[in-house]
């Protein structure tokens, strides 16, 4: 008889019963449930060598002052836009979430920034969000109760709300941005319009492959973090004592090549239709390299967006708005209801023909819904004459005051009034 195989319903790795909460098995390992909505949403099951709460007695305490520029107080945003520098690490050993900065929040969402110097000796969990990472800078080993995730400049990774897992560095300069949504995960941005392969598809997402389950005895201290509570326990036991897991509530990458934007020649695609992923309360986009429109304006409109605030990410090339007025590692923060759109030399270049064919660019753009507030770490890390970029508009031709400036708008409406697209069809 030939063997037949089947594919299971839900994922699994390793040592795992028939069912959750059935078998003989369960006499010998012990199940720990990760589940979101009350455990009526995704969840998972890992399977451990050791009881999850073997925590040693008189060692759980709260950690004073853990992440200081995280917790950086908030100020009202608006009507003023910032271009933030680069942030730089403390001068000192900071790893990945001891050097954590919020840049900008609402109620639902919030953006922060670190440059990580050394690698963590606790592992982390998360109890009151799901973090979205972007790497601008570096590599490493993101290691979760699920298995290790290699990643490298360009990735995000998702880390969902409280599983543990801990970040090893490696050799060089580390820069990432992050993104936290502490109303429920990210979800994959769909049109019913584009299908379920655009901007990308979930086979582009990287799960956790193999187990390194360790069986060890020592110290191993887990920090978690509740709003701006951080509290550390020990286990004397390794929290990678997993044997095994089943699930769909799981940690999982994204590399940002593996986005294939939304294009067309005669219209200019808005921001929304860059959207990779959906938080409540904001949008997570990407502006990748992509084919520049040939009939419509390749640049954006001016626009005030009046439910959310704007920011972008700079990661490499020269972002096709800016018109040099940026540079990989600042982010833009744009705040509900202000006017912005194309720097003055992206505009001229458009107005004088210089098409590109391609923008060769990435950036990650998050729009967060109103009322926003800006840290005052962020605020210190802002560029005082941003708002002056603009100032071209003003002052120089052809952008400022002329008083035959409306006869010649009547006159060119009138002579170009039935022109037409050159991509048409011929009817």
């Amino acid at each position: 008889m030939a063997d037949i195989q089947y594919f299971g319903g839900m994922p699994e790795v390793g040592i795992v019963p028939r069912a959750p909460h059935a078998g003989p098995l369960l006499r010998h390992v012990f199940e720990q449930e990760h589940g979101r909505g009350g455990f009526s949403g995704k969840v998972s099951h890992t399977y451990h060598l050791y009881p999850p709460t073997n925590w040693l007695p008189g060692e759980t305490r709260v950690v004073p002052d853990f992440a200081p520029r995280w917790e950086s107080p908030l100020r009202p945003l608006g009507g003023t836009h910032h271009a933030l520098g680069v942030a730089t690490g403390d001068g000192g050993d900071a790893d990945v979430y001891r050097g954590m900065a919020r840049l900008v929040a609402n109620a639902t969402a919030a953006m922060n920034v670190v440059a990580p110097r050394v690698s963590m000796d606790y592992f982390f969990e998360h109890h009151s969000a799901t973090m979205v990472f972007f790497v601008h800078e570096g590599a490493g080993t993101l290691e979760t109760t699920f298995g290790p995730i290699g990643y490298g400049r360009g990735d995000f990774l998702i880390v969902p709300k409280g599983i543990t897992h801990r970040f090893e560095l490696a050799p060089g300069r580390h820069y990432y941005w992050m993104y936290e949504s502490f109303a429920g995960d990210p979800e994959k941005a769909e049109a019913p319009t584009t299908g379920r392969f655009l901007t990308h598809s979930e086979s582009d997402y990287r799960f956790p492959r193999s187990l390194q389950t360790v069986n060890e005895r020592g110290r191993f201290a887990i920090v978690s973090k509740v709003d701006g509570l951080y509290t550390r326990r020990v286990h004397p036991t390794h929290p990678f004592d997993v044997v095994g897991w089943r699930g769909d509530y799981l940690p999982y990458k994204l590399a940002v090549e593996d986005v294939r934007p939304l294009v067309a020649d005669r219209s200019h695609v808005p921001p929304s239709g860059h959207t990779v992923f959906r938080l409540p309360g904001c949008y997570l986009c990407v502006f990748t390299v992509r084919a520049v429109e040939k009939e419509a304006m390749w640049l954006p409109f001016f626009h005030k967006n009046l439910d959310y605030c704007e920011t972008v990410g700079f990661h490499f090339g020269e972002f096709f708005s800016s018109g040099g007025t940026t540079a990989p590692g600042m982010v833009t923060v744009h705040p509900v209801g202000l006017p912005h759109g194309p720097k003055p030399p992206a505009l001229r270049a458009f107005l004088e023909g210089r098409r590109p064919d391609v923008h060769r660019e990435v950036a990650v753009m998050a729009d967060f819904a109103n009322p926003v507030r800006i840290s005052e770490f962020a605020l210190g890390l802002g560029r005082p004459d941003y708002m002056d970029v603009w100032s071209a508009y003003a002052a120089e031709a052809p952008f400022a005051y002329d008083p035959a400036r409306l006869d010649e708008v009547r006159a060119l409406a009138e002579r170009l009034a039935g022109a037409r697209d050159t991509l048409r069809p011929d009817v």
